[in-house]
């Protein structure tokens, strides 16, 4: 893409004089749009090139402080502006706020905020990756401040154009005589781009440059900070120099080290403005996303695409997934002073972390009676007869031939033990075998093991805010049978409360749900349901094939206007292709995540994202 230098004019050209203008630009995160959206964002940076003619992009990214609640948590601040002395329809901003030099030495200078060293691309792979300036980050240590600037000055088409021809004359000598060089043959490939932007883009050619200056305390830090980006901008296929003796020159942006020539088509490539900060009013900080930048959202506002306030997280053994719903619970619960949380834990962690803040906080055993009726929460009208029968077909293999007698029962009576007194008596009626039948399936669920999840009182939940009703049992069976009627149980009372207030109900390890039919069913109602009643449905799993079970699963997933991935095994790549629509690049990001790192999408936008927790957070909520 980039040239030798064959203008040798002053850099006075390049320099923006008179009335110089500050917009504001806004960053994306450009490796998680799509192609046809990345496509677009490069068109309008070569659009935007072209307009201003001459000037530069000026990025920074600083260590900086989120305030949520009275705690402090570590971010990157990035400003992005376009500096020029064309007058164009954009948001204007303040001049960027610059540490002063001090002293100039050979390679390096000192200012009044410590050290900075300014770095100058002279080379580029003939391959360069879309966005690659995004690319370069430094992942060890955090500079105390980061500039890249993109100077560029739109040029003659007609000198460009000579110069190309003087290249295809050189390419003649080259096959006459059987002389090459790797430097010719790499200025042919980029000639020939150009070329091809020049006749079938008409695109507008420009003298360009790259400068990157990194900021650091000490000159220790200096040099270990410049071996990293030399390190990273060479795996991206751009060789960085350190200008001996021309630091300050370059620092006020002088000089003519390092101009190379291209279009705006192919400058765009280089995508730079990479890097999102969500910030939605009243909204919970969750961390931050790949470039430091805040993430803090509000799921009961419809914007950003978002229509409802439903989550879909999944994440493997190890990956922050259970610790992500505490910091979702936890923050919420400090942002909106009048939500209502209801969390259903088949493993109790929550109820381990939440100890001392639960208004309500049990732990049923094998031997507790729950007292979790199906019939009168049918009879409630929650959910419905049918939903609640399906359910208890599947779950005590009773033939679907007695499903209609089933419902009518359901129907019709308002307890379990009415129900089961009317079917014995029908059952001793001439020619009732079918209620015979149906009355010997239900049996399970009076008199065996099932007996505790069906019997006795229930818990309490009116004027409670925060309840937690975890299970601790090895039985996977009570597990689901237990975790699907606390979830139904929970669904009543949020129908009960006021539609304006803010309502939440999270059930951890739902996988335990999603694999019978009949109860994912019920999970797809509420997150359709749900929405209306002011309420967030969270269901948390350990891997994306969860939800693709079946399609009620799926449709969970479909209608979660917000869903965080975390590090998935290998084995889910099919459903991440298939079930999340992530590319490749995205793949390979969360099949290698480390813990709390994985892509967020809510609504229309979606981005990557590091949770962040507190070192007490850490403490508290550690589930090994």
């Amino acid at each position: 893409m980039g040239f030798l230098n064959v203008f040798k004019k002053s850099d006075k050209q390049i320099q923006v004089k008179g009335k110089i203008k500050y917009y504001r630009l806004e960053g994306i995160p450009f490796f998680l749009l799509s192609p046809e959206d990345r496509d677009m964002k490069m068109k309008e940076l070569a659009a935007l090139l072209s307009q201003a003619e001459k000037g530069y992009i000026y990025i920074s990214r600083a260590p900086g402080e989120y305030e949520f609640e009275g705690t402090k948590f570590p971010i990157v601040e990035s400003k992005f502006e376009l500096v020029t002395e064309k007058e164009l329809d954009l948001e204007t901003a303040e001049p960027p706020a610059r540490p002063k030099i001090v002293k100039e030495y050979a390679k390096y200078l000192q200012t009044t905020e410590g050290y900075a060293r300014v770095l100058v691309s002279y080379a580029y792979s003939t391959k360069i990756y879309e966005g690659v300036l995004g690319r370069i980050d430094f992942k060890s240590m955090r500079p105390d401040l980061f500039e890249l600037i993109i100077q560029f000055q739109k040029i003659s088409a007609l000198s460009v154009r000579n110069y190309l021809n003087s290249l295809e004359i050189k390419k003649q000598k080259m096959a006459r005589y059987a002389s090459s060089s790797v430097h010719v043959e790499e200025m042919l490939v980029r000639g020939a781009q150009l070329k091809r932007d020049l006749d079938e883009e008409a695109a507008d050619p420009l003298k360009f440059r790259f400068v990157f200056i990194i900021h650091a305390k000490t000159t220790a830090e200096l040099e270990s900070l410049t071996r990293e980006l030399v390190q990273v901008s060479q795996e991206n296929g751009i060789l960085l120099d350190i200008p001996c003796c021309a630091q300050k020159e370059l620092y006020d942006l002088h000089g003519s080290v390092g101009y190379r020539i291209s279009s705006n088509i192919s400058l765009s490539k280089f995508y730079p403005l990479v890097g999102f900060s969500l910030i939605e009013p009243r909204g919970v900080f969750l961390g931050t996303d790949d470039k430091g930048a805040p993430i803090a959202i509000n799921p009961y506002l419809s914007i950003n695409g978002r229509q409802n306030p439903h989550w879909a997280i999944t994440g493997t053994t190890g990956a922050g997934k259970t610790t992500t719903g505490a910091v979702l619970i936890d923050r919420l619960r400090k942002a909106h002073d009048d939500v209502y949380v209801i969390v259903i834990d088949p493993m109790s962690n929550y109820n381990r972390f939440f100890e001392h803040e639960a208004d309500l906080n049990i732990v049923f055993r094998d031997s507790d009676y729950l007292g979790l009726d199906p019939v009168a929460l049918a009879s409630e009208g929650t959910i419905s007869a049918g939903d609640i029968a399906d359910f208890i077909l599947e779950s005590y293999g009773i033939p679907p031939e007695l499903r209609g007698i089933l419902v009518s029962q359901l129907e019709q009576n308002k307890s379990l033990k009415e129900l089961m007194d009317n079917l014995e008596d029908l059952a001793s009626k001439k020619f009732a075998t079918e209620y015979r039948k149906l009355e010997n399936f239900l049996l399970n669920m009076t008199s065996g093991a099932d007996k505790f999840i069906y019997q006795g009182r229930p818990p309490e939940l009116k004027g409670k805010k925060f309840v937690i009703l975890g299970l601790q049992t090895e039985d996977t069976r009570k597990k689901r049978l237990a975790a699907t009627m606390l979830m139904l149980y929970a669904y009543s009372l949020i129908n009960k409360l006021p539609r304006s207030v803010e309502k939440l109900i999270l059930i951890d390890e739902a996988h335990f749900l999603f694999e019978y039919q009949s109860v994912a069913k019920i999970i797809a109602i509420i997150y359709r349901t749900a929405r209306a009643l002011r309420t967030s449905m969270i269901t948390m799993t350990q891997l994306i094939q969860h939800y693709s079970i079946n399609n009620y699963s799926k449709e969970a997933w479909q209608l979660a206007d917000n869903k965080l991935i975390l590090k998935q095994e290998k084995e889910a790549k099919d459903d991440l292709v298939n079930l999340a629509h992530l590319s490749e690049e995205e793949i390979d990001y969360v099949l290698k995540s480390s813990r709390g790192r994985g892509i967020l999408r809510t609504g229309a936008i979606t981005t990557h994202i590091q949770v962040q927790l507190t070192e007490e957070e850490k403490a508290k909520w550690r589930t090994e």
